[in-house]
């Protein structure tokens, strides 16, 4: 029987696995008899197969460059589905008053200090007779600033409502149930019940992914994702459509990260960055098209319905999509991990691995001892090398986070058009992928961290001084930030994906997007601050960021490492590393080096101090 049949057919195997990959061997190649007493790393398996041919070139061409797209839209799509327009109080009398624009706004709109700046209200109206004789008998600027403008004319509370502003929009979810003035802090609380489903549902989602797969968890919360996101759009009570808008959020983290750690388990180490790289790229461009979707369609409901169908495509790829091996040889499916594998090295163009089930078996069995611990988020504190990891990754994670977030809440209150800031707070991105990518792969990942986390903080406390005359500049000071926090995103994804273990490689992203997601429900109350005083989360972000820059000092630096398949091995992982090292250096670069896992070798031309 040949192999190529059993995989099609999908029978059970023959008697004795040995018989699998043997039929490949040629005279050339000797028997590996001693595969039993061996340890087997799967990085090996994955260079056996082909570490970046053409089987992950589909997947990352077909599937992840596509599908981080409409990923971005259903994340932040909110954002402009909760917009509040420019708005002031609706008087019936002057709306039925044959004035101009101008006239009416200067008979309704009574002067407050707001930042500093003379602006007109919102949310109050001047206590006057509103008359239509009185009105149309006052035909001239001079007489409606005298009548309307005077200081000495009190102002109340809009009486009959709000007339919103339609210049942007025709429409928004905060227009259509009235979210502004006393009722201003509910789109805040519709962004942090977003973070609130991630917070509690992130953690249930990376047990799914470590006990029922990554993909088939990955077509769930799409599914949960569309369904609940359509079903906002049409409900009449804003408490249902605020517990649907949290349902939906729950799924971002999952749906980003489900992806990304299929791939980056079937890759050579030296392709990890760049699987990342155009993810982030990818992620941009749909951040890029978001605003333009937004302008075009103009009402919330068409726009929140375009958005959320975008994930209707994901559907088509549930054949093209494999599971992740790693994840079905921890779990002792053996025989469909091989069948992937195979699959992988015939479209590859590589030979089927000699003994493959035996390896894979093998490898399996230096995970064994950890099967307990592979659903249980305590091993993340157990031990004190993975406990160390863990921490520090997610605090600058969490840092990071809360300053790309608040950023991007904040979008609406910065100088000028919102779409077009948009737009360029998400064009910054690209040029900040392409500099970190450089970074990462010539200074390593450690230091790229360290320094962007400062420049962050930096960009926070500089744009502190400036006033509400200048908010050019905070302006200007928001894209520097956005730059720094998306390449700091970046390489902080990249270095947790390298740290964390195979057996608990999804489970401890998952716990990191967990309390992410706990820390973001705050950035909307963060930028809220803003309305009391203008610095205060400025000073609060920054002072994160810094804290997150000195604490990602004492991270290994994981270039060109393997990535750890066992707990041991992650406690092991850059022991020997000093802490001044540079570039890289103590970290093996390639099948030949060392296999003990942070073993100390330095690379020629780069020492360590």
């Amino acid at each position: 029987m040949k192999l190529e049949d059993i995989f099609k057919v999908g029978r059970v195997f023959p008697k004795s696995i040995d018989e699998i990959g043997r039929k490949e061997k040629t005279d050339n190649v000797p028997e590996d008899k001693n595969i039993s007493e061996e340890k087997i790393e799967f990085e090996e398996i994955v260079t056996e197969v082909g570490k970046y041919g053409l089987f992950q070139k589909r997947l990352l061409y077909y599937f992840l460059l596509p599908a981080f797209i409409p990923m971005s839209w259903v994340t932040f799509n909110q954002i402009f589905i909760m917009s509040v327009p420019d708005h002031w109080c609706y008087v019936p009398e002057v709306a039925e008053a044959n004035l101009s624009v101008q006239q009416k706004l200067m008979l309704t709109r009574p002067m407050e200090n707001r930042h500093g700046l003379e602006i007109p209200s919102q949310c109050q109206m001047y206590t006057l007779n509103y008359t239509l004789e009185w009105m149309e008998s006052s035909n001239s600027n001079t007489s409606f600033k005298d009548y309307g403008s005077a200081t000495n004319v009190s102002s109340q509370a809009c009486q009959n409502g709000w007339v919103y502003d339609k210049t942007l929009y025709d429409s928004t979810a905060s227009t259509h149930w009235d979210l502004v003035c006393e009722k201003n802090h509910f789109p805040h609380i519709v962004f942090t019940l977003a973070g609130v489903g991630g917070a509690v549902a992130t953690s249930i989602y990376g047990i799914m992914s470590d006990r029922i797969g990554r993909k088939l968890t990955f077509f769930i919360c799409i599914a949960v994702t569309l369904v609940s996101g359509l079903t906002s759009l049409v409900v009449s009570s804003f408490t249902a459509f605020a517990v649907l808008r949290l349902i939906n959020g729950s799924l971002y983290p999952t749906i980003y990260q489900t992806p990304y750690i299929i791939l980056v388990e079937l890759v050579g180490k030296e392709k990890r960055t760049r699987i990342l790289g155009i993810g982030c790229i990818s992620w941009t461009i749909g951040i890029c098209l978001l605003p333009l979707i937004a302008f075009l369609t103009r009402h919330w409901t068409m726009f929140g319905f375009i958005t959320t169908c975008s994930c209707i495509p994901f559907f088509f790829y549930w054949r093209f999509l494999p599971e992740s091996p790693r994840w079905l040889v921890s779990v002792k499916r053996y025989e469909e991990a091989a069948i992937i594998l195979t699959r992988i090295a015939r479209t590859n163009g590589r030979p089927v691995p000699i003994d493959l089930i035996n390896k894979l078996i093998k490898i399996e069995e230096t995970m064994k001892k950890e099967v307990e611990t592979t659903y249980n988020m305590t091993v993340l504190f157990r031990y004190p090398t993975l406990r160390k990891h863990f921490m520090i990754v997610t605090l600058v994670w969490v840092s990071c986070m809360i300053s790309y977030f608040s950023i991007k809440f904040n979008t609406t209150n910065l100088y000028g058009n919102e779409f077009l800031n948009f737009f360029l707070l998400g064009l910054v991105e690209l040029p900040s992928y392409f500099v970190c990518w450089y970074l990462m792969e010539t200074i390593g990942r450690r230091w790229t961290n360290v320094s962007l986390a400062l420049l962050v903080a930096l960009s926070h406390f500089l744009s502190i001084p400036f006033t509400a005359e200048l908010a050019i500049y905070k302006t200007f000071g928001a894209l520097v930030g956005k730059f720094c926090s998306s390449a700091l995103f970046m390489v902080v994804y990249q270095q947790a994906a390298e740290l964390f273990p195979t057996p608990v490689r999804a489970l401890g992203m998952g716990a990191s997007a967990t309390i992410i997601c706990i820390a973001t429900v705050c950035a909307p109350s963060i930028i809220y601050l803003r309305t009391y005083e203008g610095h205060i989360p400025e000073l609060i972000i920054g002072g994160m960021c810094l804290v997150a820059s000195f604490a990602a000092t004492f991270l290994p630096e994981t270039l060109h490492a393997k990535l750890p398949q066992t707990i041991e091995d992650g406690e092991e992982f850059g022991e020997k590393q000093k802490y001044l090292s540079c570039f890289g250096a103590g970290v093996p670069t390639s099948n030949d080096d060392d296999p003990v896992l942070g073993q100390e070798k330095t690379r020629k031309g780069f020492p360590t101090v």
